[in-house]
């Protein structure tokens, strides 16, 4: 005889109601969430329930605490979801989400192949390769650091081109290198002083570090980039398919 199925706890209870209407956009980005004490009488939980169901909404990135008198506990606008087993990078997928703000170029430049670079382009250590440094921000908000390398031999002219516009439909148009095949590797961490910088957060936030290695039809690498991506402000989607309906 089967035992009943246990009630999950109270406070996963709550926090899946709230996040179900941040989902839904009954509450959406910057709108005020009830105080504490509206949300023990609408659920009949003690405060300290309500404040561990704003704890873990606020680890997911969903709200965030004010303080001062014009203070409280606040929407925030939900995470653009970027799909690693999109071949197309993040610009398209920005797109997709209605951000139209173009990468900022942080760096670009000619640079000799250090080891895991060499490797993963398969060129000899220390031959120059094109680096291109670039930031994302969604809203305001920086929430990713691209740093990018190519074989100079196979792009020749690149640092001549836009470099705010997705590079690999630069690598299709430009030198018929279209990227058809990825390997991504990613690896939890924390920011570096040049990281707490450039996307503005403390040692003590959490990223995920994307190492990508991208070849064309023939197997050729064209790229090999190490993205820094803030937890807090994009979300990461895998989704696997059939393979038939692979391309």
């Amino acid at each position: 005889m089967s035992s009943p199925s246990r009630r999950p706890p109270a406070y996963l209870a709550i926090a899946d109601d709230l996040r179900g209407r941040i989902e839904r956009r009954e509450l959406s980005g910057g709108d005020r969430l009830p105080t504490e004490r509206q949300l023990v009488e609408e659920f009949g939980v003690a405060r300290m329930t309500v404040r561990h169901v704003l704890d873990i909404l606020q680890m997911e990135g969903l709200i965030e605490r004010r303080r001062g008198r014009t203070g409280g506990t606040f929407i925030r606008s939900i995470p653009p979801v970027i799909e690693l087993t999109r071949m197309e990078g993040l610009i398209p997928q920005l797109r997709d989400h209605g951000l139209e703000v173009p990468p900022e170029v942080l760096e670009a430049g000619l640079v000799p192949a250090e080891p895991v670079v060499a490797e993963s382009l398969d060129v000899p250590l220390g031959e120059k390769v094109v680096q291109i440094v670039r930031l994302w921000t969604a809203g305001d908000t920086p929430f990713v650091v691209e740093n990018a390398y190519f074989p100079a031999a196979l792009v020749p002219g690149m640092l001549d081109q836009d470099l705010s516009r997705s590079l690999h439909e630069l690598l299709d148009a430009t030198w018929d290198l279209r990227p058809v095949v990825k390997t991504e590797t990613l690896v939890p961490g924390v920011a570096s002083s040049w990281e707490q910088h450039v996307l503005g957060v403390t040692r003590s936030l959490p990223l995920l570090r994307i190492c990508r290695t991208a070849t064309t039809r023939d197997g050729v690498p064209v790229e090999y980039s190490e993205d820094v991506l803030r937890a807090d402000v994009a979300h990461i989607r895998v989704v696997t398919r059939p393979h038939d309906q692979d391309d």
